[in-house]
């Protein structure tokens, strides 16, 4: 069954699907939307702020690769942890994860 056929709310289907996700890969907001068949990375964010706590949260980062806002040293010791490719970047957090290498999409 595709993910995007399975029964539940959208909260239930983004937080399944995030948790699928396999240790040392990752998706952006924007692929979570577009797994479901429709934009809406926006959506997506609000759904791992309010419920992601339940779920690998760190596996689910922003479009140029960076961690979710405000958690990026527990995102990196998660990161580290898991062998996610990381690659050095001109912002605070000092790194960003490496799309081309640990982008994960649903078969």
């Amino acid at each position: 069954m595709a993910v995007f056929d399975r029964p539940g709310d959208y909260t239930e289907q983004v937080l399944d699907l995030v948790a699928q996700i396999p240790a040392g890969r990752v998706m952006t907001y924007g692929d979570v939307a577009w797994t479901f068949g429709r934009p809406g990375a926006r959506a997506v964010g609000m759904v791992m702020r309010y419920h992601g706590s339940s779920v690998p949260w760190w596996r689910v980062i922003r479009a140029g690769g960076h961690p979710p806002t405000c958690h990026e040293a527990t995102a990196r010791e998660h990161y580290e942890e898991e062998g996610t490719p990381l690659l050095p970047a001109p912002t605070d957090a000092g790194y960003r994860v490496d799309l081309t290498a640990a982008r994960w999409a649903p078969e």
